[in-house]
Order: C-alpha cells, then sequence, then structure tokens
C-alpha cells in the first residue's frame, strides 16, 4: 500500500488501538500503556516520558475539557484527536466528564499505542532488529516505512488546506514549511532532526540545546566613537530548521541588548526584537510575524548614546516556549467562571508555563571603565 492511502487509514480518528483481544495472549501483551510497553523498550520509555508527547493531556488541556464536559463534545473531541488521539483515551475522557476518574491510558497523552498499534497489531519503522526475548511477544510488528517520512507527523502537526487561517496562512502549517524548503529536496524528515538516530524524545522548542544547534547567531560590536554612541549588531539566522522559527503562534524569541551600569540596566538603553508569529487570543487578528523561514536572518541593530556609568553592553537572547498559552491562561482566569478545581488547575498550567522560559545565548562586553561586575539583564 503506498504511504499515502496507509497513513491515511492509518491515523483515521480515534484511533482504534485496542477491540477484542487476541486469543490466548497474556495480559502484558494485550496491555496499551506506555508503562507496559516500557518493559521490555525501556529506552524509548524513558526518553517518551520526558517529551512533550508525554505530557499532551496535561493541566491546561485538562482544565478547558473539565470546563467544556460533555455540552462541547464537539470541542473535546477537537481536543483529544492530537493531545490523546486512541477511541480507548475517548471513552476515559467522556467517563471523567461524568464524574468518573480519570484513568492512565487517557491522562498519559500521546502513548507509544497511539502511534504503534492499531487492534492489537503493533507497526514500527525498520530501524533496527526487532527485540524479542525467545519468542515473538505480541504477535511481532509489522515495519512499515511510512514511519521514517514526514507524512507520518502531519495528522497532528498540519492542518488541512481547509483549515483556520490568518492572513491567508495556515495557523499550523509544519509540514508545507518544511516541502518548500531545501530540507525536503535533500530529504532531511521531520524524524531526522526530532528524533535521531530513532530517540523518542522529540525535541523541540522546549529544549535549550536542540535550539541553540538550529540558529547562528552573531554578535558584533564597534568601537567606541567621538560622537560616544554605542553601535552593535545581532544577527540571529535561521540555518537549522526545517520550517518556520518559531513555528507555531506559541513560542516568542526575544533578544535584547542593553548598557549596564554596575549590576542594574542602564536607564533608556534597552532595544529589543521579538521573533514570533503574535495573534489575538480569538484567532481573528494578527498583531505581527517575524518568524525566520529556512535560511533566513533577522537582525537587531544597536546605536544608542552611551550612559555616564555604563560598564558593559550587554546582548541576549531568550526563548519563551509558551508565551501564548501564558496570555491565553491568564485571560481565561479573568474571562470564566471557574470551579475550585478547574481554577486550580488551570493555574497549575499557568505556573508551568511561566516557568519554561529559559536564556538561549548571552553575550557581554566590557566599556572603558574602572568597574567590572557581572551581566544583569530585564526580564
Amino acid at each position: 500500500m503506498p504511504t499515502t492511502a496507509f497513513l491515511s487509514h492509518y491515523w483515521t480518528r480515534p484511533v482504534p488501538i485496542g477491540g477484542p483481544a487476541p486469543p490466548h495472549w497474556p495480559a502484558f501483551e494485550t496491555a496499551l500503556s506506555a508503562r507496559a510497553c516500557g518493559q521490555c523498550h525501556i529506552s524509548q520509555y524513558r526518553q517518551w516520558r520526558k517529551s512533550r508527547h508525554a505530557l499532551a493531556m496535561g493541566p491546561g488541556v485538562m482544565g478547558q475539557l473539565a470546563k467544556a464536559g460533555l455540552g462541547h463534545w464537539a470541542f473535546v473531541r477537537g481536543c483529544l484527536s492530537c493531545h490523546a488521539p486512541a477511541r480507548r483515551q475517548w471513552r476515559e475522557v467522556r467517563a471523567m466528564l461524568n464524574g468518573h476518574p480519570l484513568v492512565p491510558l487517557a491522562h498519559q497523552g500521546v502513548t507509544c499505542a497511539d502511534c504503534h498499534v492499531r487492534h492489537y497489531q503493533r507497526f514500527g519503522p525498520a530501524l533496527e532488529p526487532y527485540l524479542a526475548a525467545g519468542r515473538i511477544v505480541h504477535g511481532g510488528f509489522t515495519p512499515r516505512r511510512a514511519f521514517t517520512r514526514s507524512r507520518f507527523c502531519i495528522s497532528c502537526h498540519q492542518f488541512h488546506r481547509n483549515g483556520a487561517r490568518l492572513n491567508g496562512s495556515l495557523l499550523e502549517n509544519v509540514y508545507g514549511q518544511w516541502r518548500k524548503s531545501r530540507y525536503a529536496r535533500e530529504k532531511v524528515t521531520c524524524q531526522s532532526c526530532h528524533m535521531p538516530d530513532g530517540r523518542h524524545n522529540f525535541y523541540g522548542i522546549h529544549n535549550p540545546r536542540f535550539v541553540r544547534r538550529a540558529l547562528t547567531i552573531h554578535f558584533r560590536t564597534r568601537p567606541l566613537g567621538s560622537g560616544q554612541a554605542l553601535k552593535a549588531r545581532l544577527v540571529i539566522t535561521n540555518s537549522g530548521v526545517g520550517h518556520d522559527f518559531p513555528t507555531y503562534t506559541t513560542p516568542e524569541v526575544i533578544a535584547t541588548i542593553w548598557q549596564r551600569c554596575a549590576r542594574v540596566v542602564c536607564r533608556g538603553s534597552v532595544r529589543r526584537l521579538v521573533i514570533g508569529w503574535r495573534i489575538s487570543l480569538d484567532l481573528k487578528h494578527q498583531y505581527f510575524d517575524t518568524r525566520l523561514k529556512p535560511g533566513q536572518s533577522r537582525d537587531l541593530s544597536y546605536d544608542v548614546a552611551k550612559a555616564p556609568r555604563a560598564t558593559a553592553l550587554a546582548a541576549r537572547i531568550k526563548v519563551y516556549p509558551d508565551a501564548a498559552y501564558v496570555r491565553f491562561f491568564r485571560a481565561y482566569l479573568a474571562r470564566y467562571t471557574l470551579t475550585a478545581s478547574e481554577r486550580r488547575t488551570i493555574r497549575q498550567a499557568l505556573t508551568r508555563d511561566l516557568h519554561s522560559s529559559y536564556v538561549l545565548w548571552q553575550a557581554d562586553r566590557p566599556l572603558p571603565s574602572p568597574q567590572t561586575s557581572r551581566p544583569a539583564g530585564p526580564h
């Protein structure tokens, strides 16, 4: 079966991972939880546990689903299609919305079974010899090349051409951006970068080391001239991302240059560049789109009079992976009447997203001054 036809059938929603159990299979072979898979696939399970896939049903999603309830099942189903796509997970969420405790499979988010199991049959890439201790467990597996193709990922990471748009751009268009890039021509797939060597970490914007390797950063300063103006240029190039950087409307990257006066920021010395795609919370208005396409650069030029007490010129690039979620959850708490449990869940999500930011890169260039001190910068 051609890849496109296979994936069209493979990614129907809800995903049928279970069904009638094969006769005579022991319980551990019919179990579909990630922990059960981890009994044999130890490294993959450990990698997945720390990934964003394992957090796909985190407090932000759960709080919104609880607020929506069964009365808005179409909304709930839309979220679950990617955050917990299996039919069994959907049944568990329906039960939760009817007042029953949420059982583990739905709470695990995007699990091993969501990608690798259909009707108890296992599928996967033919990347390494199949591991079996003495005998073939769970009936073996069916190798498919589709697992190493970028099209495998589009079911959750690419809107249909008739999907939501703003200013003519699909709100989720990772695969479309990749197809237009040199990476598609060179057959550098999603898995090549986000799952190197078959690892299940699903590296992305939340991983500083992964992001740093994907960008080229140059910071150049000019000698202090007679006009006492400090001049510099910070250039950021998307040299290793196979799609727009950042991809979605969620993250923002802020580059900042400022003068440091002892341990504080010199007043009036800060200049910023925001890289991202900021839109309104109702998805109807675009404020700016400064994302970097593959190979594209953007620069922050600095030409500011030297503050009398300035001791250094500092620069920093900080990543806010969940910037849009922070704005959304703050508005959500202010706008809706929530139960104590719903409010607590949303606050938990907000707190987590507030603390997901990190400094990607920084530099400190001393200026002629008798004083030296450690860098300090704006938030």
